[in-house]
């Protein structure tokens, strides 16, 4: 039997090198499939911090859009309240206009209550506005 070293050893050497060609194939792939997994965990990642961005801006945007209501909501109220304190103003202004044309008994009980309306502070008073001294009465009870 008749060898030929020379051609065993390129068959020998050639299976050597396909062998560690596919083993380096398939590390290769491997590789490439942990890069593609490590990708979608970035992009999840990535897709997840935005959503949280976004829900924080909109939560941010609905903490401002209670604030501004409950801004509007009090300068209104502040608003009554000033219409009337200035309202009650011009009643005792009124009161003691006619209290001073005619001194009579009835503008000088109108004139007391409404300028003690008046002397109110706006935090503590009210916004109801009396027009008739009927507030004596309920007072006095």
């Amino acid at each position: 039997m008749h060898i030929n070293y020379i051609k065993l050893y390129f068959c020998l050497t050639l299976t050597g090198i396909s062998i560690f060609a596919t083993i380096e194939s398939y590390y290769l792939y491997r590789a490439h499939l942990l890069a593609k997994e490590a990708q979608a965990i970035a992009n999840q990642a990535e897709r997840d911090a935005n959503a949280a961005a976004v829900r924080a801006k909109l939560q941010l945007e609905e903490s401002q859009r209670q604030l501004r209501k409950r801004q509007a909501e009090h300068a209104a109220k502040q608003q009554a309240i000033n219409n009337a304190q200035r309202t009650n103003n011009e009643i005792c202004d009124f009161w003691r206009s006619e209290y001073q044309q005619i001194q009579s008994d009835r503008n000088k009980s109108m004139m007391d209550g409404a300028c003690a309306r008046a002397a109110k502070r706006p935090s503590t008073g009210t916004t109801e506005i009396h027009l008739r001294g009927d507030w004596l009465d309920k007072k006095s009870n």
